[in-house]
């Protein structure tokens, strides 16, 4: 029996979510949604410019894309969000999130109560020294800690100092709870800077029990000898040498020497003066005998005195000035003594063509080159020495001894040399380079020597110090003419902080590390590797994905 029509039109297919159109429209808009998404992440990492009208053009239309790739195929986003495959990957996010807050909440419970370093270095560059760490450990007051650094973001110099001065003091506060640290900026707070008594950025103060240190770099042998110096109970003496026309202490014109009285008086030292014409011996309380620059003789018992205190272990600063109106050298006595300890004194005027004092003209040089050694390896500054005479390591000195030349002219001939020959009436001739007369360049001006002991260092007994000796072939570059306007006053303080039994004590040895350098990157290669890491490797993974999903279907 043939069935009648019901009357009811036929329906015609609904356009939606599953009709033909969408089904073309919804991968294309998905598709554009995925390109401006990598846009925008593109333009915020490599550029990181959060505020450009590209990257916010970019972000709206990824965001409208996927919007309208949502809509058209509601049912597929839908189907995805309630299927097998979104709770497996939701039970993988959760177990990932899991996984990272549990090594979260182990790793700030290891760093509050179990703070360890490990140094994998060969040559241990980031481990303290173990005198450093038994200082540290047998601290029985507080210290406090102030570095003054600037963490200026456009300097990388200042940025790769205070990272520096931070690490070495974080290991410093791993090995003792009486370290206290405080880092201050020197521009934001220069009324901190000036109650310290900060003269140069980049300084670290260190303060106990009323004692205060300075030190203007980043090291560990200057570090843990400022710590010794503010809780150690005993004051040092050093006596200056009088009665021979030397530079005074309490004078206060430019070729005095308050200033460097001064300065020792700030680092924790007693300073005296010393008249042996009148005294039989140098007294058995003085750590460093200084004597600068004499123009008279030495009488014969001052020279057996000061013999005598060197043989039994003393430390000696001696800074000669050059005969300038005599041929004849009225130090020729301390020079002899300085010859017996590896030391040889020139009795000639050095000149230097190359850099020079204006004030001084040519024979009064401005040394920039030092030689490595622990008073001179952190000297920033220029020394002027205002008339000089050569000050050199002797040739075949005892083989107890180990004498080195600290500061040195140019070693170009000609232009810097030892000048001997003079006039009838003593003075220096104004003459050029002689061969085979005059003392060659490079020409040194300052040596250094110390007896060596090969008795092992213990911290806790310290052994009893060698013998010292710091010799310089002028006494005005420590003049409160020179004294802060060039590098003489680091000169000066730095003899005397190596003659003074710190480094004796302590006996850290600098690290010098082996270079392990690479190339540098161009911008171009680096921002390859930035694009390549980042965002090309997993596009590839995503688009072999894409075929393998295309195939499959």
């Amino acid at each position: 029996m043939p069935v009648e029509p019901s009357g009811l039109p036929d329906r015609e297919p609904m356009k939606g979510a599953n009709s033909p159109t969408s089904d073309k429209l919804g991968p294309l808009f998905g598709f554009f949604s995925l390109i401006f998404l990598f846009a925008t992440l593109v333009i915020l990492f490599l550029s990181n410019n959060r505020t450009s009208t590209v990257f916010w053009i970019s972000l709206a239309l990824g965001i409208a894309a996927f919007s309208v790739f949502a809509a058209k195929r509601f049912q597929t986003v839908l189907h995805f969000f309630v299927s097998r495959q979104a709770r497996y990957g939701a039970n993988v996010a959760i177990s990932i999130l899991a996984t990272l807050g549990i090594a979260i909440i182990l790793n700030v419970v290891v760093a509050q109560r179990f703070d360890k370093a490990a140094d994998w270095t060969a040559d241990k560059t980031f481990t303290l020294s173990d005198q450093t760490k038994n200082i540290l450990h047998g601290l029985d007051r507080e210290v406090k800690v102030i570095a003054f650094f600037s963490n200026t973001p456009n300097n990388p110099r200042s940025q790769q100092q205070y990272g520096l001065a931070k690490d070495m003091l974080e290991r410093y506060k791993r090995e003792t709870d009486k370290l206290t640290v405080e880092f201050v900026d020197p521009y934001a707070d220069p009324l901190k800077k000036e109650e310290h008594g900060v003269r140069l950025d980049e300084t670290t103060v260190f303060e106990s029990s009323g004692e205060r240190e300075r030190v203007t770099a980043v090291d560990e042998q200057m570090y843990t000898s400022a710590i010794m110096k503010v809780v150690r109970d005993e004051i040092k003496k050093i006596y200056f040498l009088t009665g021979h026309e030397e530079q005074s202490i309490d004078d206060f014109e430019q070729g005095g020497y308050s200033q460097a009285k001064e300065e020792l008086e700030t680092q924790n030292y007693l300073v005296k003066t010393l008249v042996l014409t009148t005294e039989p011996q140098v007294p058995a309380d003085c750590a460093l005998l200084v004597i600068p620059g004499p123009k008279s003789p030495l009488a014969l018992h001052e020279i057996n005195a000061i013999s005598k205190y060197l043989d039994n272990n003393g430390k000696l600063l001696v800074m000669f000035e050059p005969s300038i109106t005599r041929s004849e050298d009225p130090n020729r006595n301390l020079v002899r003594l300085m010859d017996r300890w590896g030391i040889a004194v020139g009795n000639n005027l050095v000149v230097d063509l190359s850099r020079f004092d204006f004030i001084g003209g040519i024979a009064a040089p401005a040394v920039i080159r030092f030689e490595f050694h622990q008073i001179v390896r952190h000297m920033l500054k220029p020394v002027t020495f205002l008339s000089a005479r050569s000050v050199t390591p002797k040739e075949g000195a005892r083989p107890e001894l180990n004498p080195k030349s600290l500061a040195k002219t140019t070693d170009a001939v000609g232009v810097s040399w030892g000048e001997t020959a003079r006039n009838e009436d003593g003075t220096f001739a104004d003459a050029e380079y002689t061969p085979n007369e005059d003392a060659p360049p490079p020409v040194s001006l300052a040596a250094a020597v110390e007896l060596m002991n090969d008795e092992e260092i213990s911290v806790n007994e310290p052994k009893k110090t060698t013998t010292r000796i710091v010799a310089i072939g002028d006494a005005d570059f420590a003049s409160n003419f020179f004294f802060k306007s060039t590098g003489g006053g680091d000169l000066f303080l730095n003899a005397v902080n190596w003659l003074t039994l710190e480094e004796d004590l302590i006996a850290i040895r600098p690290k010098d590390p082996n270079q392990r350098t690479l190339r540098f990157l161009t911008r171009g290669e680096a921002a390859f590797i930035q694009i390549a890491s980042i965002f090309l490797i997993p596009l590839i993974i995503f688009l072999v994905g894409l075929v393998v999903w295309w195939r499959r279907r």
